[in-house]
């Protein structure tokens, strides 16, 4: 078939729809060379002598393919496929001269389609790509009838019902369709930054994620939450330090054996933890994990470490407590907790051994360190850049910090005074979201802080920054309005007038991710499962089993749908024409089969002259009404005044 301009149209248009998503995903020149194509493309709508040639397509295609071998190497992945089916695609529209060719246009275009999920899976992604799955279907019908205009009610129709009736067996194949995560979902960018926390701590370095309000985790509990105050969402663990920063011990086997869980359902807190894709093995937890949920292992000091890296978003049923950890620890654990670098400044070990001899026992040293930091240091998210030292720098020089230089100075105090001590990272606090009853932990929320051994006790919490800063504790920070060179801003007066509308809405929409993130993205293999097995299906057979069914039963109602609005049915003005026949035959009797319209009428006049201006514009009408002229209302409204 010939090729009609409005399908190329159409098609450039849905081209860059299909780009647009891969700006800052895919290196600019890729970007800069599917739009180039396309714009070659609508330039020969106008200029058909621009139309290239097989024999210059063809070497354009193979530089176009070596230029993207050059960039990715021989690796396949994610940014490769991607770059190259946009190249394809612009390729293959400039080659298209029937409808043929374009209908291969449209199928490449849907594999196009699915290449922004590997990057990103927002709901914001998933909506964009429904709109213009559904432009694909109806560039098919515009393709499949030769149209000649874009404009068509009916011809839009036709593929919102394809898509209304695919949304059935769309469904039945995502809830039932054994799940695998495999290659295909599990593509990260190893060139790509691990946002979040890192497994080595500077003083300092957590300020940094202050700024973000990307999304780390959200959780939503049982019952009544606590506290914000009580809000302390543990991580990774640090018991050593070189002096200059604190380094990440992966938990060895012995550290899971001696592992305890607390079993104390009074003081238990269940929640639900919805975790973003960090790539690290931790998992966090209110302070503190009672038991380790499913694709997890705990450790003895309270880790929840992850059976693999976390790659994808995953929901957790975590049980928490608010019980002290009181084992004691073991020799090692000790040595590891006290130990000091070699190198460190004696004014550490003086100032310590200034405390020890005014109290009597180490709580008496801890109150007097809070007391300490309290008077003489300073909260800000612009420290002063520290040297070689930083601890002894921090503690007698500059004074001024973020949570990082205070726990990491705190820790060292404590060994040098003889108290086994820790450092945990995590995050503190988190935006409740009132529209969907969940809090938003995000990395603006990160936090350190440390924990002391002392023999009554087990390990206690001390955070020596709400000690400095109480507002940190209380209140989240508010990074929309926070700069890098400012003073640090907190959620602590509630918004009002147009703010508060704007949160409303800010509240809505993460409700709105919350809720997507965990029914869809989190509908992983274990999920699934857990939720069929409510059904009473507990393997892949019974999912294939019900898959074919329900499947089986979708078509047969969809093509009984089909078939259904294919049924004839009269107009209104053809319903007005029957109507009048039948009126007419009781006076002339029955229209002949070999009788046109018009002879039928003539009829009608011939026999009743005296009704000949009436029948004569109904007859008229009607036939306008046949053949283009906007009639069918006057001549509805004529039938229905006609009587003999």
């Amino acid at each position: 078939m010939p090729l009609q301009p409005t399908i190329i149209k159409l098609l450039i248009s849905i081209g860059v729809l299909l780009i647009i998503p891969h700006i800052g995903e895919l290196p600019l020149p890729f970007i800069v060379i599917g739009f180039s194509l396309l714009g070659w493309r609508a330039l020969t709508l106008w200029f058909p002598n621009t139309l290239p040639s097989k024999w210059l397509l063809l070497p354009l295609s193979i530089g176009l393919a070596f230029f993207v071998l050059k960039t990715y190497g021989m690796s396949l992945g994610r940014d490769a496929s991607s770059s190259l089916l946009i190249i394809l695609m612009g390729l293959k529209l400039l080659e298209s001269r029937s409808s043929r060719d374009t209908q291969a246009v449209i199928y490449l275009n849907f594999f196009i389609l699915i290449t922004p999920f590997l990057f990103e899976q927002y709901i914001e992604i998933a909506t964009y790509a429904f709109c213009v799955f559904f432009l694909l279907l109806f560039s098919l019908t515009i393709n499949n009838t030769q149209c000649h205009r874009l404009k068509n009610p009916g011809l839009l129709r036709i593929s919102a019902a394809i898509l209304f009736l695919s949304v059935p067996l769309m469904l039945i194949f995502f809830i039932f369709f054994p799940r695998m995560i495999g290659p295909l979902w599990a593509m990260p960018n190893q060139q790509s930054a691990i946002s979040g926390l890192s497994d080595t701590i500077n003083p300092g370095n957590v300020s940094n994620l202050a700024l973000s309000d990307k999304t780390a985790f959200r959780v939503r509990f049982d019952g009544t939450a606590p506290k914000q105050k009580d809000l302390y969402w543990r991580g990774p663990v640090f018991w050593e330090t070189d002096g200059r920063s604190w380094t990440l011990t992966p938990p060895k086997s012995d550290s899971f054996k001696r592992a305890k869980t607390i079993n104390n359902e009074g003081l238990d807190i269940q929640y639900t933890l919805m975790m973003e894709p960090h790539h690290q093995y931790w998992l966090f937890a209110l302070d503190i994990p009672a038991a380790a949920p499913k694709n997890a292992r705990l450790t003895h000091d309270h880790q929840l470490i992850l059976n693999k890296k976390l790659s994808r978003n995953i929901s957790f049923n975590i049980r928490s407590t608010s019980q002290k950890i009181q084992a004691k620890p073991s020799d090692n654990d000790l040595n590891r907790a006290l130990h000091i670098p070699d190198n460190t400044d004696p004014r550490v070990f003086d100032l310590a051994n200034k405390w020890l001899k005014a109290n009597a026992d180490n709580q008496g040293v801890i109150k007097q360190a809070l007391e300490f930091y309290n008077k003489e240091f300073y909260y800000t998210l612009k420290p002063p850049s520290l040297g070689q030292d930083p601890v002894s720098e921090f503690l007698f020089d500059t004074k001024r910090g973020f949570c990082g230089h205070f726990a990491t100075s705190f820790a060292t105090l404590m060994r040098a005074a003889g108290i086994p001590s820790r450092l945990v990272a995590g995050y503190q606090g988190g935006v409740y979201n009132k529209v969907g009853d969940f809090y938003n932990i995000r990395q603006a929320d990160a936090h350190v802080w440390v924990e002391v051994w002392l023999e009554e006790a087990g390990w206690v919490r001390i955070d020596p920054t709400a000690a400095i800063a109480p507002n940190r504790i209380e209140h989240s920070i508010d990074p929309s309005s926070q700069q890098a060179n400012s003073d640090i801003n907190f959620l602590i007066t509630p918004p009002e007038g147009f703010q508060q509308w704007a949160q409303q809405l800010k509240w809505a929409l993460n409700s709105l991710d919350y809720y997507w993130q965990n029914a869809v993205l989190a509908y992983g293999p274990e999920k699934q499962l857990n939720f069929l097995s409510n059904l009473g299906i507990f393997d892949w057979r019974g999912m294939v089993k019900w898959l074919a069914v329900l499947s089986g039963l979708v078509l047969i109602g969809s093509i009984g749908a089909v078939l259904l609005l294919q049924k004839k049915s009269h107009d209104a003005v053809q319903t007005a024409y029957l109507v009048l026949c039948k009126s007419l035959a009781k006076r002339i009797g029955q229209r002949q089969p070999h009788e046109t319209t018009t002879d039928y009428f003539n009829r009608a006049i011939k026999q009743y002259p005296q009704r000949a201006g009436d029948l004569t514009t109904l007859k008229t009408l009607y036939l306008n009404t046949r053949y283009g002229k906007e009639a069918e209302h006057s001549f509805i409204q004529q039938v229905k005044h006609f009587h003999f």
